[in-house]
Parts: C-alpha cells; sequence; structure tokens
C-alpha cells in the first residue's frame, strides 16, 4: 500500500455529520490550513484520548487559523456518544465505508473491527496535502503541538 502522496489534493468526500449536517472534505477546510482525522471508531481508547486532544488544543487551533474535522465508520449513536463524552465542537462525520474510503485514502483497513486504522493529514490552504500520517495499528498519528508547530513553519516561509 502507498498512501496518498504530499502535493496532492485531499480526495472528495462527502457524509453525514454528527448534528445531522453533511461534511463535504476537503471544502470544510477550503482557504485554511486543515486537520483530517480518519480515526478507527468511538471504541478506540487511543482515537479517543487524540479526539479529545485536538478538543483540547482548539482554541490555539482556531487562532492559528488552523480547521479541524474527524471521521470514522462509527454510527450515528455510537459517534454521538463519543461527540458528547469529550465535548467535541468540530465537525465529526460518521458512517463511512469502510472498503470505500480505504481505496480513496488509501488506508490500511483494521479486519477485527471492519474499520480504517488511524489515517491523518495536515492540508494546505487550497486543500493539497501538506502531511499524511498512516497507521498499520492503533498507534501512530497526529498530536496537537506538532501540527500547530508546522503550520507556524510553513507559515513563515
Amino acid at each position: 500500500m502507498t498512501g496518498l502522496a504530499n502535493g496532492t489534493r485531499f480526495p472528495s468526500m462527502e457524509m453525514q455529520q454528527v448534528g445531522g449536517k453533511r461534511l463535504s472534505l476537503p471544502d470544510e477546510l477550503e482557504g485554511v490550513y486543515g486537520v483530517v482525522l480518519a480515526y478507527r471508531g468511538s471504541w478506540c481508547t487511543r482515537c479517543n484520548f487524540q479526539l479529545a486532544q485536538f478538543q483540547q488544543s482548539l482554541a490555539q487551533f482556531v487562532s492559528e487559523g488552523i480547521g479541524v474535522t474527524a471521521f470514522s465508520t462509527d454510527d450515528e449513536t455510537h459517534a454521538k456518544e463519543m461527540v458528547e463524552r469529550h465535548g467535541i465542537t468540530f465537525p465529526i462525520g460518521f458512517g463511512i465505508d469502510v472498503e470505500d474510503s480505504s481505496q480513496l485514502l488509501r488506508s490500511y483497513v483494521n479486519d477485527a473491527h471492519r474499520s480504517l486504522e488511524s489515517s491523518n493529514f495536515l492540508l494546505s490552504p487550497d486543500g493539497t496535502i501538506e502531511l499524511a500520517v498512516y497507521s498499520s495499528g492503533p498507534i501512530g498519528r497526529l498530536v496537537p503541538d506538532d501540527v500547530i508547530d508546522i503550520v507556524r513553519r510553513r507559515k513563515a516561509q
């Protein structure tokens, strides 16, 4: 498997969002640096920790001009419970098809849970991929401080 290449446009994806709206990527993040977190599911303790970290850092992300979105194969009930548990205020998509999205994102699949393995992306304001981080298991994902540092460095260039 080879992941999506840096410098290429993030593929178009449409899905339901917790709260009833549609989430359209990369359009949701147009004009700002953006983080896209494809997470394993609400059952994953490491994913819950990562999403909670991004929520805790959200004010700093907003002040730096960085948008955050996330999605999984979770059904609406589980996605909504996870959002409520962590007080997530950034867009969370749910119900994506594991086969279609793994092909589109070139992500690994967790066969035991029929979900994507963590696949995280930092996008430029024009929707191109600045950084792609793929995990083939439960570890290996973006952290808020690293994202903020990278965006600051890009803006200073």
